[in-house]
């Protein structure tokens, strides 16, 4: 038969042959597809350097750190609350010494009124001696809360707790020389000058 009459090599060229032809991308030498094979993913990782764990003396600085900063903000706190305490204070003290010489300054025209009518009870030593101890005990009160008087004559002219209503020509310096109604100060503050007669020059 013809299959017979072949030769063996000339047959195992013939299929080798259109073998390669149709799979021209296979390489004769197989042996670089084994080392490609042999290189896996995790080969081509490079490896991660080990975290050291903490020493004792980053732990200690850590938490002498955190300390610092604990301990300067509880001291910030409490330096707000002396500040907020203070302000409190002090506001509650202004609100209460402005009531306190609010009070006083509408007691002034009782305290003119009985000054007035001691003036006219000469002639009655009994009403005389009533007005002067309702007088003295009012303005006792009064002067234990800060108030002073400005009655005193002879002595020079002050606009600032002065209020001359009378003035008169002379040499010299002005200087009062009456009281015609009496002036008050509240905690060295003058809540009421007093109105004098003022002789000399202003």
């Amino acid at each position: 038969m013809l299959a017979q009459s072949i030769p063996q090599g000339h047959l195992s060229r013939g299929i080798m042959s259109e073998f390669n032809n149709q799979n021209p991308e296979i390489p004769d030498d197989l042996s670089s597809l084994d080392a490609k094979e042999s290189l896996q993913p995790e080969d081509e990782v490079e490896a991660q350097p080990e975290q050291s764990a903490p020493t004792a003396e980053d732990m200690v600085e850590q938490l002498t750190a955190q300390r610092d900063e604990y301990l300067r903000s509880l001291q910030q706190t409490a330096a707000d609350f002396d500040n907020y305490r203070k302000r409190v204070t002090r506001q509650s003290l202004e609100v209460g010494d402005q009531k306190v010489e609010a009070l006083i300054v509408r007691l002034l025209p009782a305290l003119d009124n009985i000054e007035l009518a001691l003036a006219h009870s000469g002639e009655n030593p009994e009403l005389t001696s009533s007005l002067a101890q309702i007088s003295n005990s009012l303005f006792d009160i009064l002067a234990k809360e800060g108030l002073e008087q400005i009655n005193i004559a002879d002595v020079d002219f002050d606009p600032t707790c002065h209020e001359a209503v009378i003035h008169e020509p002379g040499e010299g310096r002005a200087k009062v020389t009456e009281v015609l109604r009496t002036g008050y100060r509240w905690k060295q503050k003058v809540v009421r000058p007093a109105m004098v007669k003022v002789v000399g020059q202003g």
